[in-house]
Order: structure tokens, then sequence, then C-alpha cells
């Protein structure tokens, strides 16, 4: 059962091996997000669509998206079949995602203009159901997984070293490896050649590559909850709540840690997304050397696997909360220097050097926001009794989502208004000042509003190392004395 005793509570503890599994499913799923980070930039300078209308379709289609995740949350809280609650909605989802990404970056760039609109707007529908399958097991498993306070900053652990490998190796892919191989000579036009980042093919193989990783990192992560995702683990006694959609009002309601982890989370994913969108930009644009994002990318992955292990020490001595709020402050200022220092593509080491500084504290803070979902789910059977979480996690992801949304429409709006909103923007050029203004607003200032509003919040966040250890004791009795709260 992967029980163990403890001086007054026992824990279900997994394998480290279980655990390292296991977050391969975050990283899947961020496999296909980093991808489609690149959204707004394959549609506009590949297939030639307006930034902005771009911008509100991909709003939609992720408020669309926030939607079903109450509808998934529900199915996931009554699942109990011969393959357990979690596994059936992570294999479907990331056939479901792929599947559609594949279709999306294979547009044909001879179509019309509203062919295009309406064939990779459906898509992306498709995409988003497949992405919410999938990524709820991501924080309703860590409930069952474990529920030891020394053992979830170890996932975090796990989670945030591959995020950022992938965070850094999928620009390298797409930014350095393929682009440099499509491009050969100057930009010819429509030959097909020379046109690197806007060269079709490079998005079609782009796409099958990291499908077949994103597959296999699955099928493991699949094998890692294998023997967690049985009735035993599922809350105090492994009974099936009678759930309703009116349970989701009560949690909202009352449910203080995760109202606030909610808010926090949902505005630095904000800045978040914006900066991820950008960059390429930054990169091409501002320090004319696109090739550089790859390179340094690549660069960023040690020192983020060395913060990443750091953190978990961290977490482990000093709970998750004040991880998160270190990591939130050390960014927010870096974020705030580097808007006044602005990219120079003549030194581009110094912009580089302070990027790399936010990147670390900001992972530091970030990768125990999921591990803090499952605090939460434990904090409402303490409450409450239930044990929902599919319905806690993808709660936090429609209230994520719905904010979140804004990005794509942000950026297609400020590219819109700086002039370049409808034109194909090449790599290595200047645009102008105004452009740049837009650029440095979207990655460095909606960033900080993001950060403020999380260290607000988390004064109203009491589940900190001390409250959890009482709540896992409690849990523990009930579960010992078979009483139902």
């Amino acid at each position: 059962m992967g029980n163990s005793k403890g001086a007054a509570t026992q824990y279900n503890n997994a394998k480290l091996w279980q655990i390292g599994f296991f977050s391969l499913n975050n990283c899947a799923t961020n496999i296909a997000m980093f991808l489609m980070m690149q959204y707004s930039y394959f549609t506009q300078n590949v297939l030639g669509l307006a930034a902005a209308i771009i911008g509100l379709i991909a709003t939609g289609t992720r408020i669309f998206d926030a939607i079903t995740d109450p509808l998934v949350g529900v199915l996931v809280d009554r699942t109990n079949g011969r393959f357990g609650k979690f596994r059936p909605y992570m294999l479907i989802g990331n056939v479901i995602i792929w599947a559609s990404l594949i279709v999306i970056f294979n547009t044909p760039v001879n179509w019309s203009v509203h062919q295009k609109y309406l064939f990779t707007t459906l898509f992306y529908v498709i995409y988003v159901i497949g992405y919410t399958c999938q990524t709820v097991v991501t924080k309703a498993g860590q409930a069952v997984l474990t529920n030891n306070p020394k053992q979830r900053p170890i996932f975090s652990g796990f989670d945030s070293v591959l995020t950022q490998m992938a965070s850094a190796l999928v620009p390298m892919l797409i930014t350095t490896i393929l682009a440099e191989k499509y491009s050969v000579g100057e930009f010819v036009g429509e030959s097909g050649k020379g046109l690197g980042m806007i060269n079709p093919a490079m998005w079609k193989e782009a796409v099958l590559i990291l499908a077949v990783i994103s597959f296999i990192f699955t099928i493991l992560a699949i094998i890692g909850i294998s023997e967690k995702d049985r009735p035993e683990f599922f809350g105090q006694s492994g009974a099936q709540p009678k759930l309703k959609f009116k349970d989701y009002k009560d949690i909202v309601v009352h449910n203080r840690p995760i109202q606030m982890l909610i808010i926090s989370a949902a505005t630095d994913k904000l800045g978040q997304l914006l900066m991820s969108g950008t960059m390429t930009y930054l990169f091409a644009n501002m320090l004319l050397d696109s090739k550089l994002q790859g390179v340094f990318s690549s660069l960023l992955i040690a020192p983020l696997v060395a913060i990443s292990i750091g953190g978990v020490f961290v977490s482990r001595k000093f709970g998750l909360k004040r991880t998160f709020l270190v990591g939130t402050w050390g960014s927010m200022i870096m974020l705030a220097v580097m808007f006044v220092i602005r990219p120079n593509p003549e030194v581009p080491a110094v912009f580089l050097a302070l990027f790399l500084v936010q990147k670390c504290l900001a992972s530091m803070g970030n990768s125990g926001i999921i591990p803090m979902i499952a605090d939460c789910t434990d904090y409402e059977t303490y409450r409450s009794g239930r044990f929902v979480p599919g319905m806690m996690g993808t709660m936090f992801s429609f209230i994520d989502k719905i904010i979140s949304s804004f990005s794509a429409m942000i950026q297609g709006f400020a590219l819109t208004l700086a002039g370049v909103g409808n034109v194909v923007i090449k790599p290595n050029e200047p645009v102008n000042a105004t452009f740049n203004m837009a650029i440095m607003i979207c990655f460095c200032i909606v960033p900080i509003l993001g950060h403020i509003a999380t260290i607000i919040a988390m004064r109203w966040y009491d589940l900190d190392k001390d409250k959890m250890a009482e709540i896992q004791t409690e849990l523990d009795r009930r579960r010992n004395s078979g009483a139902a709260a």
C-alpha cells in the first residue's frame, strides 16, 4: 500500500521513481503548451492571418477550455473503472492533443484566409478538450500519489526540472535546430527555401518530433501512477462521493486557500504566457538574433535544474507557501530591473544575465503550485469530508484559464497598436520604437502586476507547513477510526 508509520501520522508514501515518472504527465502537456505558445507567430507569419483576430480566437478557445474544466473534473471524480480514475484521461487526452496539433501545423498555406481561420479554430477547440483531460490529472493525481508533506516538494523538484528543460529544449528545437535546417541563403519568397521559421515544412517536422516525445512521457506517467490509481487511496475511505455541480459553489465560497491560490497562479500565468508569446520577437527583433534564443534556452538548463533541486530542500524545510513567495518577490524585482535596462543588441549579455536570474527565481516559486493544489484538496477533505481532486484541480484550472486567456488577445492588440499586427515580421530585423515598447510592456510590466496580485493573495493563504501537518494528522485519525467527517 505504500504506507509508513511516522511519529503520529500514517502517510501514503510513494516511491521516488513513481513521483518522477508521474511528473512526466505535466511535462507531456507542457511540450504541447510550449508549441502552442508559437501559435500566434505561426498563424501570422506562416499562414498570413491577422494578429488581432488570432488573439481574439485564442482567447475565445481558451475560455471554452476553461468551461470544459468543471465537466471533466466531475467526470474524473465519478470515474472508478478497471483502469482507475486517472489513467484513461491521461492517454485519451494526449492522443487528442497531438492529433489536433498535427492537423493545425499542417494547415495548407494556399487555402483562403477564411478557410485557414475556420480550420485552425476548429482544431484548436478539439485540442483544448484533450489538453483539459490530461492536465486535470496532473493536479488531481497529486492527492493519491502521496500525502506526505515531505514528499510533495519532491514532485515540485521533478516537475520543475522537467518543465524547465522542456521550456528550453522546445524553443531550441524550433528556433535553432530546425530553423537552421530550413534556412538556406536569404529569404527568397514562396520557394520554400531560406525561410527558416516561416517555412511551413519546418513546423510540420517540429510537431511530429514533439508528438512522439510527449506520447512516450505520457506512457511513463501512466506507469508511475498505476499502483496508486486504486480506490483505497481515494480520500478517507475510498468511497466515491455523490457529486453535483452545486458542490463547486460550496468550495468556491468556503475553501479560502484554493481561492487565494487561484488568484496567485492565474495572474502569474497571464504574465508567463505573455513572456513566452513575445520572447521570439524579443530575440529576433530587439536583440536581432533569433538563433540566440535557442542558445540561451540551452544555457538555462543547468541553472534551472540546480535551482529546482535546491527548491526541494527549501520547500521541505520552510514549506511550499514561503518558497512560492520568495521566488515571486525575486522574480518581480528582476523584471523591474530588466524593464529599465532594456535589450541591447550590442551588449545582449547584460539583459540575458538578468533574464536568467529571473527565470530561476520564477521557477523556484512556480514549482510549488501543483503540490499546493493537492494541499487544498486535503484541506477540502478536512473541511467538508469530500475527496474531490478532479473538482479541485479543474476549478483551479477554470479560473486560471479564464484570466490567462487574455494573454493572446493582449499580445495581438499590442502588435496591432504598434502597427505590425497584419504584416509578416521578419526575424533579425528591427521594427520600430513603438513595437519595442509594446513587447517590453508584455514581457515585464504585465508579469510584475501578476506578481503583485500573488503577494497580496498569499496573505490569506494559511496552509503553511504547520497547518498541513495538523490537517494530515486529523485525516489520518479519521481513516483509522473509520469516521466520515
